[in-house]
Order: structure tokens, then sequence, then C-alpha cells
């Protein structure tokens, strides 16, 4: 019954947005209004008054740090860039490698993009990806379903692994292991969906008349999947903190090489010279960002250490009462939640846009107006995205989340290996975030391989399966949606059009890997 129950906000946000077309705010709001009716109906979840406002006002603070001033950061850097002229720089460097708009989503989205989630995240590989197409002539809707597609398989070692190592060090599992089970679940998937995206870039072209994979795109395709399939042996060799970043920028090295010897040009076609002074001063931001982020990783620990030490800050927005305010709060430390003021990608990528302003020679009356600008016209997405964080904070304080997670470990009984990765789904569905989506559900994970199995590398398996599926989930995210729907003007009011048109291929995308998680299992028992 809790189960049922517990899935009813989520149903009824589906419905509000796909199918009954209401706005992203409408259909977040109603279902946080019913998540907050339902917890005290059902006397199993009944956290009191206090813990609901406790839950809002931790849901808020969230959607803004890390979520919000990443989104922010990510875009101030883009719209510093269309201000100042370096944008142009960068379209026509993009532009003299190809204008074949196949060649283009694989660059941008699938490399670029992928490159971009493993330092950074929180939608800033749809969001800049995104705005470059736009801007380079794809329709904001072609654009906002290939950023999102390609938002997918890389999102499980994004912001330089964190969704993995978290839980490694959380449940103490083997690092190696947990990654290369991660990267191998997900080493198919990562081989189809350069053909999806090609497919959608192809629409782009003549109407999408000619055959989407002539013209010598297969081996820019087969370039890219070279590039990604070095994962699991970077997986094997460092952990989880390099994979994607490694293989996003192998894969775009690749991607470009074999344009330029595959994909002819069109008749007339013609390159503008770049001078190597303009090249740099246009991608010095995300030079920078690299740079600062990489420097600050776990990766460089004599830096990242002492700021980990001095730079985050515990609140506990119960004040103490965690114990009668939450239902899922076992100890203070559960209740209390952990701001990265300077490890959060949003610090480095604000530095390194305003230091890069700086050598570019922009004023700093551009760069304040610049900002303002920004943050003016995103505080409707923000508004969304407050609310989103909100709901999923509820439910899982309520206890909702959880009884949805025991509902279907109950309901899958030895066949839960199928199930794993939905769960990480589901948890990326609501959080928008693959890393909250493992603090959701990896100790049900855990819990369970432990009582499938006395091998441990089952917990490691069923780690990566929640840490696969999530990556399927962001494709579907409110909160990604949201992010790549603020690029563009056109695409107000497009949530649901969007999660409409993604939602079939995150249900395939999971099957897949319940499949492999199943698969997987049964060869570990």
């Amino acid at each position: 019954m809790e189960f049922l129950v517990g899935l009813i906000p989520i149903i009824l946000f589906l419905i509000l947005l796909a199918v009954l077309k209401k706005s992203a705010l409408f259909s977040t709001y109603a279902s946080l209004i019913v998540a907050i009716i339902l917890n005290f109906v059902m006397s199993s979840w009944r956290i009191p008054v206090q813990g609901i406002i406790a839950s809002l006002f931790e849901g808020f603070a969230v959607a803004w740090m890390p979520i919000g001033f990443v989104i922010i950061a990510a875009i101030f850097a883009y719209d510093l860039s269309v201000k100042n002229g370096k944008i142009e720089i960068i379209k026509t460097m993009l532009g003299n490698i190809t204008s074949d708009r196949r060649a283009q989503a694989l660059i941008l989205a699938w490399g670029f993009g992928g490159f971009i989630e493993g330092i950074a995240g929180y939608g800033t590989a749809v969001a800049i990806p995104a705005a470059i197409m736009i801007s380079l002539g794809f329709s904001p809707m072609t654009a906002a379903m290939i950023c999102l597609l390609a938002n997918s398989t890389p999102t499980a070692f994004g912001t330089v692994g964190l969704p993995v190592t978290t839980m490694i060090s959380n449940f103490g599992l083997n690092a190696q292991q947990t990654a290369l089970f991660t990267s191998l679940l997900l080493l198919l998937l990562t081989c189809v969906i350069p053909f999806i995206l090609v497919v959608f870039a192809n629409k782009e072209i003549d109407g999408g008349k000619n055959p989407a994979f002539g013209k010598g795109i297969l081996p820019v395709i087969i370039a890219s999947i070279i590039g990604y399939m070095v994962q699991p042996l970077i997986a094997m060799a460092t952990g989880a903190e390099l994979p994607t970043i490694i293989s996003s920028l192998i894969a775009m090295i690749l991607m470009i090489v074999a344009t330029k010897m595959f994909v002819k040009a069109e008749e007339g076609f013609e390159t503008v010279a770049v001078s190597t002074k303009d090249a740099i001063l246009a991608w010095l931001p995300y030079i920078l960002m690299v740079v600062l982020i990489v420097g600050t990783s776990p990766v460089v620990k004599v830096i990242n250490e002492p700021l980990h030490e001095h730079t985050i800050s515990t609140i506990d927005f119960s004040f103490g009462h965690w114990a009668t305010w939450f239902r899922d709060a076992k100890s203070a430390k559960d209740a209390g939640v952990a701001f990265k003021w300077i490890l959060a990608p949003a610090a480095p990528l604000f530095v390194a846009t305003v230091i890069a302003g700086f050598i570019q020679k922009v004023k700093v009356k551009d760069m304040v107006e610049v900002l303002g600008h920004t943050i003016y016209h995103k505080l409707d997405k923000m508004l969304v995205i407050m609310g989103i964080v909100a709901l999923s904070v509820v439910m899982k304080h309520s206890g909702m989340t959880a009884s949805i997670a025991s509902g279907l470990k109950t309901l899958t009984g030895s066949g839960f290996p199928f199930i794993a990765p939905f769960l990480g789904t589901i948890g990326t569905f609501v959080t928008g975030s693959d890393l909250s989506s493992n603090l959701l559900f990896g100790g049900i994970q855990v819990g369970v391989a432990k009582g499938l199995s006395q091998n441990p590398a089952l917990q490691s398996l069923l780690i990566a399966a929640n840490t696969a599926g999530a990556t399927g989930g962001k494709m579907i995210s409110p909160q990604n949606i949201a992010i790549v729907t603020s690029v563009s003007a056109a695409l107000n009011g497009k949530d649901g059009e969007l999660l409409g048109k993604t939602i079939k291929y995150s249900v395939l995308y999971g099957l897949v890997l319940g499949v492999l998680t199943f698969v997987g299992a049964g060869m570990i028992h």
C-alpha cells in the first residue's frame, strides 16, 4: 500500500507534465503539495509540520547550492562569451571542422559535452553544448534532444567520478572493481547512443531526406566509440575519478580527425582563418575551468584535502530534532547537508569565467551587467528546480522514497538485480542527480546484495547498476530538462514535450541495464 501511495506524487508529476501539458512550475508544486498531504494521510510516514518546513528549506537551499549556482555560472560563461564576441570565434572554429550537422552533434554533445560532464556535471553538459549548437543553426528542440540523450552514460563518472567515489567511501567497496563494473554495464549503450544522436542530427539536413549514416559519418561514429571504449581500462587503472574526462577527450580528438578525413566538405565550403591567440582567448574560460576543477579535485590531494577540511559546511535543517522530524535520519550525520563552497563546480566555473574575462579585457561593468542579466532570466527555471528538489527532500525525509524502494524489492524478490538500475533511474528522475540517486538507494542496493550473496563483488555490481541506471534517468530528469530549456526562449514551456520524447529511450536504456545486471549477478553467484 505504501509503495503505491508513495508513487502518486511522481505519477502525478508525469501526467501533468507529459500528458496534460501543464507547465513545469505548476506540475512541480502541485506534486509537492500532494506529497505533503500524503505525508499526513499515511500514519507510517507523518513527519510533523516542523519536519515538512525543514524539508522545504533544505530543498530550496540545495536547489541553489550547488545546482542553481552551477547553472548560473555555466550560463554566465556562455553569456559573457556572447557579449564579448568570443562565441563567434568558437563557432568559427567548430564550423571550420565541418558543416555536417551529424559530425557537429557528435563532437559537441557527445565529445565536448562528455568532457564538461566529467569536469563539472550538474547540468553544464547540456546547457553549454546546447547553447553552442543552437548558435550554429540547430533547431532548439533538436539541440535539446541531442544533448539530453548524450548526457547519459558520461554522467556515471561525472564531476570527477563523485557518484561512484562517494559510494565506494560510504560502503567500503573496492574502488577499481566498482568503477570497472559501472563502465562495463554502460559499454553497450555507449556504442549505441552515437547512432541515435546521428539520426536526430540528420533531421537538420534537408529535412532528413538523405541516409543518416552516409557521406562518411560512420568512421566518425566508430572514432567516438573507440574513444569511450577506454573507460574500463581507465577504471581499472585509476578508479572512478578520470574515466569520463580522459575518454571524452580522446573521443573528441579522434572524431575531429575522422571528420577531417572522411566527411567531405560541402561544395563551396570555406574555412575562416583563426589565429592561435584568438583561439586561446576564446576557449580560455573552458581551459581555466579544467585547470581549476581538476586542480581542486581529489586527483590533486595536496589542494583538495585542505579545501575539503576547511571549506565545507554541514547544516542540520532539523536543528537537532532529526529523530522526531525526519523518518530517514538514523543519526545527526544523516540529517546534515554538506555544502561545498569551493569544491562544488560553481566556484571554479565562476572564477574561471571572471579571470578569463579580465584577460580578454572585458570591462567589470559589462561582466556585472551580464551576470545580472543571466540571474534575472534564469529565476523562473530556478523556481522549478527549487520545487523539484523540495519534493525529493520531502519524499526522502517522510519515508516515501524508502517505501518505493522497499516495495520494488518485495515485488521482485530474487529478480531484484534486474530492477536495480530502475531504482537509480527513479532516484535521478526525482532528484536530478546521479550522486543523490546513489545516496538515496545505495544502502538498499548494498543491503539486498548482502542478502543474496556472501560475495562482496555483488555489492559493487548493484552499486554500479544503481549508478548506471541513474545515468538513464538524466534524460528524463525534470531538472535536466529545465536546464536545457533555459538555454533558448524557443524552448519555454516545452518541458513536457521533451519529457514525452525522452522517456521511451530511458525505459529501453533501463531494460538493457537490467538484463546486463541480472546476468552479471548470476555470474557472481
